[in-house]
This record gives C-alpha cells, structure tokens and sequence, in this order.
C-alpha cells in the first residue's frame, strides 16, 4: 500500500493511521477502519480523511491555546531556543577559563546524568538509598552517585535549580503564550532532555579545546539514557574529580579554616567581649586550627585545594610529623607556608648531625598530633559541608590512643615539687619589684605571689583564677569562697565550669583576704590588674602569667617531667581527693567538671553546700607550712598594677608601646 498514503491493510479490512503530536507526553496514535476490502474505495475514503486533517488539528490546536496550551511544535521551538542560549552560556564560561578544564569536564559529566535522570523520572525525586542501591547494581561507581547527588543537592538544600524559571517565562512571554504554572511544567518537561543533550555537547566542545582528538578514537557522551560516568575523565589524563563549586575550586587548607571560623558562630570573634563570650572558642583554640591546617597545606604541592587532599595526603603529613622538630610551630618563622615540611624536615637533620639538636627532640607527640588531626577533621569537615563529594577521610584512623595510666598521663605534681616550689623568692623573700626571682628580704603581695598558692588549694583552671574581679570573693554562713563564673574579665570553660571554690584556710593564714581588702581600698576591680595583657593583644591574662612568670618559674622546680605545667596542680588536686574517697560528685562540684555532679553552684549557695566544699578543701595538702602568716599586705606600686608594656616586633629590648 505504499501508493496510499497513511492506509494500510489489516486483514482484508482497508484503515487509516495518524500519529498526532500533541502537548501530551505520549503521541497520540489515531486508527480509524475504512470500512471497505476495496482497494480503490480504501483510497478515496482515505484522500478525504488525510485532506480533513490539517483542519481538524488545527482546531484542536486551537482550543488548545485558548485553554492555555500549547502545540508540541511550539513547545519543541521553545527548547530548542533555550537549547541553544544554555549551550552557547556553558561553552562561553568553560573557554574562557581553560585551566579549570577537569572541573568543567565532571561537571558536564553530572549535568548529564542529573538531567538523563529527570529525563527518565519524568521530574525531581529525591535520591533514596533504594536508588543508590540500584545504580551500585548498574555498575555505577562511588564518585559518580556522589556528582550526582551533590548535583540534586543543589536543587533540595541549596534552593539551586539548574532550570530557570525566569528563563523559561522570558521565552513563553516571547511566544505570546499567557504565564501560568501549566505551562511552565510543559517547557520543564521538554527540557529534560534538552538540556541532557546541551551538557553532552559542551563536553564535545570542551574536549576539542583542551585537547583535540580523533572522535573514533575519544567517543563523546551522547544522550542516552546510560550517559558518560561523572567521574571518568581518563581522556584528560587527569585523576577522578568531584563536581566543585567554584568558590572552593581552588581554596586550600588555611583558606578554608579562615572560611569556616569565619562562618561557624561558636567561632565568631565579635562575640569575645559581650554577654554570650562563654559561647565563643577563644584565641588560643583559633590558633591551633590555623595551625593545623598550615601544616598540611605545608606538606602538599603549592596550589592544591582541600577537595583534592586524599587519605594518601593525610599519611604523608603524619609521615612528617615523626620527622620534625618537638618546637616545630613555636616561631613566628615556622607559621607561614612559605617552608615546606620537607625543607623543615631537611633542616632538622642538619641540625641533629651537627649536635645543635638532640635526637630525642625529633617527632610530635602523640598528644599534639591527635590534636592536629581533630583540628583538621573539623576543617575537612566543613569543607565538605560545601563540597559533599570530596573524598571522605577518616581522620580518627591517624589518631592514637595515649597508652599510659591515666594519672601517668596527666602529669600531676608531687607534695615535694610543691614544698620546692614555694620555697622559692616570690614566697620566702626576694630583692623587690625588679628582681622578684632573686633571694632577698621583701615579700610582695601580688598575682605572682598568690596565683599559684590558688591553683594549689583550689585546683582551680588558671583563667578562671587570673580573670578574678574583687566581687567574686565572698563570705556566707560564716565561710569564703569564690565565685568562678563568666564577668567582664572572662568567661568560663562551660556550663559545668560556674561554681563555688571554698577558700581553703591556708590561703587565709597566707593574707590572701586581707590582699582582697587591700585591693578594694586601692580601688582596684581586678585581683591581679598587672595580668591585663597590653597593646591590642587577644592574649588572656592566663597566657600574660605564663609568659610573663611561669616560664622563669618551671625550671627551678626539681625533677619537673615533661607535660607538667601549671595544669599539673588541678590533677594533683583531683587524685588527692579521689585516694581519700571523696565522692565523685563533690570533686565535680570543686572542680567544675562535666559529670555526675551536675552543675555546681553559682550564686548564694547553701550553708549545708558550703559546709560539704569546706570539707573537700581541708582534704588538699599543705604544702607551705614552712611560710610565716601574712599579716602585713605588701602591694605591688600603683604604676606597676596596670597592663605590662608590649613590644613590637623588630623593637629593641628598651622599646616598649
């Protein structure tokens, strides 16, 4: 029947067949009988149909657009415009920046199967673990699921759609089609496999861009509905790459703990001096993220982001970290990421073979690495947030458990270390103000006098003693104690950290209330004002201690081990209370440690909780029986009880600001 055109035989009956593209998804396949075996009747019968049907799908059409639809050929002119303007955008954006050639590359490679995806769903879904499973089946590999749903993540979490809708109304509008929701789904479904075939061949384009090749010999990703893997971009020579946005396309480890201190509230700077300061990390915690994370940019080829740092990176850098020096980090010098790892390392061992360094000084500890690796869990992690198919690296797998006893590992002081320590100038007598670490006949009564008689009777956190305000000594029922709690001097640790310190009666005998008075009479606020760190410094008055006394102080102590500091007197209190069977609660409510001792006390406490603290202190040992009672309060002059000068880097040891 090949002279008749649209007849055809079935049986001896003659019919008739038309498909009609309408605006539906399907084609409608219309067959109407003939009525007639004759083969000249079936040929006119079927002229009379085949010249009625132009003028019924016209008036189809018709009552189509007056409904608001559209025809299918309109509907196909409207994709086929805006397959063009998205072509022409995408090639536009990915020539114009060739050095990013990988990334453009995975990302045509997704688009092509987020929209092969719609394509064959027929609109958004969102990717169940079912799907997972079943692309896994097909032979889909990790990297590509992960493009493709950082891609549908776009769309869900970000509120990203790759279709625009301002795009598709421009276009309707231009048609002289009225807006309305219908129409816009009907352009988005014909989309689908438009824009499908837009990413396909802008990979075509790219490809003969960076690297121009015989199509039979590089086949190109066509639209199909097994599309080109995401992450197979062999014919560039490169290794796998995820879909990036372009923000984080080049950010390296620093730049992107910048970014998340920046971004993250509890890392909020402006926070430090208002009322939610105890909600802020502070300085030192900032720093030591910083750090971290320049110590692995410093151990990568310069240039390499974060997303690209993989488990084999992460090995490399614990690999250095058992080749550097124990004080690797403490100069200004070793901060920046101009030094590689590998120049530090090289150095270090010039400095061991010409005996300026010890063997033994080489290598992290297992406490400072596991620190390092926290830092950057926590910035991978963030970048990740950002960047969801960036490898995944367990950073738990480099950290190691310290396997020492548990007070071992704490480095707590001995009674002797304490006798020795306060047998020292600042307590039995020193020159003056000038020389407080010589032997000599003058007690002076200051932070340097009392803050460490403090930590050994309370066990207190050094901040919590150094930030203390005249107002956070008080006297109830017939006891003082101290308030420990977040003022204008500082915060606290946490939540469990607000408490009651009971003054222990050593520190009585020792003037220490009568240093209090004496600091209220001068008119001070704070107990130790000469701690105030000076200049613009973000140091707290605990580091100004450190810095300023502790570091003179620690190594008159006899025997003292490495890891003891001044944090070792809070875990001698804390065994000495537990060997003598104080319950766990009371040491948590002394201390202020998380724990089965709630929260402990804030503001005017019980006499019966009182009573129980006083009971806890008397338990500490005393270890300065051997100094005479305070009975006259010496202070440090006027013009020394303010913020300690600060120098400048590159001023000289008389130039102070």
């Amino acid at each position: 029947m090949a002279s008749l055109q649209h007849v055809f035989r079935r049986g001896h009956i003659f019919w008739w067949r038309r498909v009609h593209y309408s605006f539906h998804t399907k084609p409608i396949d219309v067959r109407l009988s003939l009525g007639t075996p004759d083969r000249l009747q079936a040929r006119n019968r079927g002229a009379v149909l085949t010249a009625s049907y132009d003028r019924v799908v016209s008036m189809l059409n018709d009552r189509i657009r007056a409904n608001g639809g559209m025809t299918e050929r309109e509907l196909q002119a409207i994709a086929k415009a805006m397959y063009e303007e998205r072509l022409a955008e995408v090639c536009t954006e990915q020539r114009a920046t060739p050095d990013d050639a990988e990334y453009h590359l995975a990302t045509n490679r997704a688009f092509v199967d987020y929209f092969q995806r719609l394509t064959s769903r027929g609109g958004h879904m969102s990717f169940l673990p079912e799907e997972q499973s079943a692309l896994e089946a097909q032979g889909w590999d990790a990297q590509r699921i992960a493009d493709l749903q950082t891609v549908i993540a776009l769309r869900e979490n970000k509120g990203v759609n790759p279709i625009r809708k301002d795009e598709i109304d421009r276009h309707l509008a231009a048609a002289g089609f009225a807006i309305d929701d219908r129409l816009r789904w009907m352009v988005e479904l014909a989309l689908y496999p438009t824009y499908r075939d837009v990413y396909a061949d802008a990979e075509k384009q790219l490809r003969t861009l960076v690297d121009p090749v015989d199509e039979a010999e590089a086949p190109l990703p066509t639209s199909t509905a097994t599309p080109v893997p995401a992450n197979d971009i062999s014919a560039t020579g490169a290794g796998s790459v995820s879909v990036v946005p372009p923000a984080w396309a080049h950010c390296g480890p620093v730049e992107a703990a910048e970014r998340m201190i920046a971004e993250t509230p509890k890392l909020l700077d402006h926070r430090r001096q208002g009322k939610r300061a105890r909600e802020s990390v502070d300085e030192h915690t900032l720093r030591q993220i910083l750090w971290a994370a320049t110590l692995l940019q410093k151990s990568l080829p310069s240039g390499t982001p974060l997303w690209k740092v993989t488990k084999a990176d992460i090995l490399k850098l614990d690999e250095y970290f058992d080749r550097l020096p124990v004080h690797y980090g403490k100069s200004p010098r070793h901060r920046g990421v101009a030094q590689t790892l590998e120049e530090a390392v090289a150095l270090a061992e010039e400095d061991v073979a010409a005996k300026k360094l010890k063997a033994d000084r080489i290598g992290f500890s297992t406490g400072t690495t596991n620190k390092h690796f926290h830092k950057l869990a926590q910035v991978h992690a963030f970048m990740r947030s950002q960047v969801p198919s960036a490898p995944v690296i367990d950073f738990s797998e480099f950290t190691t458990a310290i396997d020492e006893d548990e007070r071992e590992a704490r480095k707590r002081y001995t009674r002797e270390q304490g006798v020795a320590l306060f047998r020292l100038p600042p307590w039995t007598g020193c020159a003056g103000t000038g020389d407080r670490l010589e032997q000599g006949e003058i007690v002076i009564h200051d932070g340097l006098f009392y803050l460490l008689l403090l930590v050994w009777y309370t066990g207190a956190r050094r901040e919590e003693l150094c930030k203390l305000m005249i107002e956070d000594v008080e006297h109830r029922h017939g006891i003082d104690y101290l308030l420990i709690r977040a003022t204008d001097a500082g915060r606290v640790k946490n939540k469990s950290a607000r408490r009651v310190n009971v003054i222990a009666d050593e520190l009585v005998r020792l003037g220490f209330l009568r240093y209090v008075d004496a600091m209220r009479v001068a008119g001070e606020r704070l107990l130790f004002p000469e701690l105030v760190p000076g200049g613009d410094t973000k140091r707290k008055l605990g580091d100004v201690f450190y810095k300023l006394w502790w570091i003179y102080i620690a190594p008159k102590l006899p025997n003292l081990e490495p890891g003891q500091a001044m944090h070792s007197a809070r875990h001698m209190v804390s065994d000495e209370l537990k060997d003598q069977e104080v319950f766990l609660e009371f040491r948590n409510d002394h201390l202020g440690h998380r724990g089965k001792g709630g929260e402990g006390e804030t503001r005017y406490p019980s006499a019966a909780s009182l009573q129980r603290l006083k009971s806890v202190v008397e338990k500490i040992p005393i270890v300065t029986g051997h100094l005479l009672e305070q009975r006259v309060i010496t202070l440090l002059p006027a013009d020394l009880r303010k913020p300690r000068p600060t120098r400048r880097a590159g001023q000289g040891n008389d130039t102070v600001t």
